[in-house]
C-alpha cells in the first residue's frame, strides 16, 4: 500500500548537495512530493525533509540510497505518530466589499493570518498540516484563487 514517506536527513553544509539528492532520487524513479532544506542550529549542516511516496520497501531503499552520499551525516524514516508536522500556504484570493466579511470569517475559522488587502484581493497565510491546507484551500477555491504558493512539509520529532 503507498503511502507518504517523511525523510529527515542531516547533511553536511556544501555546494551540490541538494542536486545530488535530487539527482538519486530521479535515478531510482522516485517520486519526491515535496523537497525543504534548510540550515539548523549548526551552521555546518542541513536538515532536508523529504516526502516520497511509496511502500515500506520504497522506504527502506530511500533510506540505503540517502546514506551512501558523502556528505550525508544521518537519515531518518519518521514516524507520522511521532512528529509535529507542518506545512506553509500563502493564498491570494479576489476580493469584493460584498465577500470581504466571509474572507475574514474564513480566515479566522483556520486561524490564517491576513497578510495584505487590496481593493481588489486579499493576501492570507497559513501553517498546518496538509489536509488543513487543502481544506483551508477548498474553502476559498469559490471565492477565486489568484495565486497559491505552497511548502513542502517539515516535521519535529516528540515524545
Amino acid at each position: 500500500m503507498e503511502k507518504d514517506i517523511l525523510v529527515k536527513v542531516t547533511a553536511r553544509n556544501c555546494p551540490g548537495l541538494l542536486q545530488r539528492i535530487c539527482a538519486l532520487f530521479s535515478r531510482r524513479f522516485f517520486n519526491i512530493v515535496s523537497i525543504v532544506a534548510a540550515q539548523n542550529l549548526n551552521p555546518e549542516t542541513s536538515q532536508i525533509f523529504i516526502v516520497v511516496r511509496g511502500n515500506d520497501r520504497i522506504a527502506r531503499q530511500v533510506e540505503k540510497q540517502l546514506e551512501k552520499l558523502y556528505d550525508v551525516l544521518s537519515v531518518e524514516i519518521l514516524d507520522p505518530e511521532r512528529v509535529i508536522l507542518r506545512e506553509h500556504l500563502m493564498v491570494k484570493v479576489a476580493r469584493t466589499d460584498k465577500n470581504n466579511g466571509e474572507l475574514i470569517a474564513a480566515a479566522n475559522a483556520f486561524r490564517a493570518s491576513i497578510v495584505q488587502v487590496g481593493n481588489t484581493e486579499m493576501v492570507m497565510e497559513l501553517s498546518g498540516d496538509s489536509k488543513k491546507l487543502d481544506s483551508f484551500a477548498e474553502l476559498l477555491r469559490p471565492f477565486g484563487i489568484l495565486e497559491m504558493l505552497r511548502t513542502g512539509a517539515m516535521a519535529m520529532t516528540v515524545c
